[in-house]
């Protein structure tokens, strides 16, 4: 090998590598507290709430790596199995709760003030909340959401990282419309929405 030839190979290595934009996986469970949605009965004064028993929450966040330092796309899927109650009367004769399953799929972005891919961090997503009964007699429901809460990600090594998670969820009703329902729907939303709180952690994999 000649002297130019090795001067050029080892030019070469010295030069810094491209960047090369990484994604990150986050499987996560956490915990839900949830506020109460206002409803009524067709044709009639009487008012009511319903109440979604808090309960453990888990899931799955996707992030990629933006061009501005600090920046990433997030994308948002969790689950929640609970059960639905009525303050004061029954969904149905003979029937006190409802079981369900509440899911959201949302899309958006994270941020990290430091500019960096760890420490503390604030997030925004919006996408859609399913609200899926067990008992296929009663109604799914489909309503927009979103999401906004912040958190901190630890620096375990170049691949992995602990994130601890606090975010509010709002997901949208429109006044008026049916709530879970068996054959004759009695029951109308009269809430514009309703928000649940969320505390997560997970363990972020970086590719």
């Amino acid at each position: 090998m000649s002297l130019r030839t090795l001067t050029a190979v080892l030019f070469a290595l010295t030069l810094p590598a491209p960047a090369v934009a990484e994604v990150g996986v986050s499987p996560f469970a956490g915990f839900r507290i949830s506020s109460s949605v206002d409803i009524e009965t067709a044709g009639a004064s009487a008012d009511d709430q319903i109440d979604f028993r808090d309960s453990a929450s888990q899931g799955l966040v996707f992030n990629f790596d933006l061009a501005e330092p600090g920046k990433q796309g997030e994308l948002y899927f969790g689950r929640q199995r609970t059960s639905a109650r009525l303050d004061n009367g029954l969904f149905a004769p003979g029937i006190e709760s409802i079981d369900l399953t509440i899911y959201q799929l949302q899309f958006g972005g994270l941020y990290f003030p430091g500019g960096k891919s760890y420490g503390g961090f604030v997030s925004g997503v919006l996408g859609v909340t399913r609200l899926e009964a067990e008992d296929s007699r009663y109604d799914t429901h489909h309503r927009a959401a979103l999401s906004l809460g912040g958190g901190y990600q630890f620096f375990l090594t170049e691949q992995l990282r602990l994130r601890l998670d606090l975010r509010g969820i709002y997901t949208a009703l429109n006044s008026g419309g049916s709530v879970f329902c068996s054959g004759g729907c009695e029951l109308r939303f009269r809430s514009d929405g309703y928000l649940q709180v969320e505390a997560g952690a997970g363990l972020v994999m970086r590719f």
